[in-house]
């Protein structure tokens, strides 16, 4: 597996992997309908509008095809906007590796923190955070894409942590 920045042409396979990831773990959290006549659409022009600015970290694992990404929002502080891998490919240190990844990157690049916003109901997702070394802060409800959601924000006050997990 080889891990990358992501380049403009990644974008649409970014978006594929994007909704699938989602389509897999966050059905419980929205209406069906949602996922039935809105999820393609939506994120698919969020990535097609997305605008990546230079102090920002797109990183993609690729093997044959990509396999993963991270984004890390550096706006000015360091906000991990998305991590997926394809649902097939879960549980096979993908997610890890973009993670250590971007928290290299992170630090190369001077930030010393770093944060998440992550749905309360995917508490696999909370523990992997969590043996990242996150911790638990508060809970809100969130505004995502129009319905709310309760998420659970994770907190890295050393972020260099994470480049080190592996």
């Amino acid at each position: 597996m080889n891990i990358r920045p992501a380049v403009r042409s990644d974008l649409e396979q970014i978006a594929a992997i994007h909704i699938e990831s989602w389509k897999g773990a966050y059905r419980n959290d929205f209406p069906s309908e949602f996922f039935d006549r809105e999820i393609d659409r939506i994120l698919k022009q969020h990535w097609d509008e997305i605008e990546i600015k230079s102090q920002d970290i797109l990183l993609v694992a690729e093997e044959d095809a990509l396999t993963g990404f991270v984004a890390v929002w550096c706006r000015p502080a360091p906000y991990i906007d998305n991590l997926h891998v394809k649902p097939s490919l879960r549980s096979k240190n993908r997610g890890s590796a973009l993670m250590q990844a971007a928290a290299g990157e992170t630090v190369r690049r001077g930030h010393k923190s770093a944060y998440l916003w992550v749905f309360e109901s995917n508490q696999k997702a909370i523990r992997f955070y969590e043996r990242l070394g996150g911790v638990q802060k508060q809970s809100i409800h969130r505004n995502i894409f129009g319905y709310e959601v309760l998420s659970r924000k994770i907190h890295w006050d050393d972020f260099s942590i994470v480049a080190g997990k592996l």
